[in-house]
């Protein structure tokens, strides 16, 4: 009982991270501001520091799904 509660925990972050990187993406290509943009980027850059964290703990626990994919590739172009 305890794995499917942490499995689902981790399935919620992921898709949680994955629709804050598209607001954030959305504000970045937005932003017309030096300064708002160097933000966006290291919100992407954080944003994508947790991504990768959750697929590390999705990947211990043995999980696979394609819910996964597309994540990176939204933090891609600015990294």
């Amino acid at each position: 009982m305890k794995n499917k509660k942490s499995e689902n925990d981790i399935l919620v972050n992921i898709e949680n991270l994955k629709k804050e990187m598209t607001v954030v993406k959305s504000r970045f290509n937005m932003e017309t501001d030096e300064c708002l943009i160097d933000s966006y980027i290291y919100q992407m850059e954080a944003l994508n520091k947790k991504y990768q964290y959750y697929l590390k703990q999705a990947k211990k626990t043995g999980m696979k799904a394609n819910v996964f994919e597309g994540g990176c590739e939204l933090c891609s172009r600015l990294l």
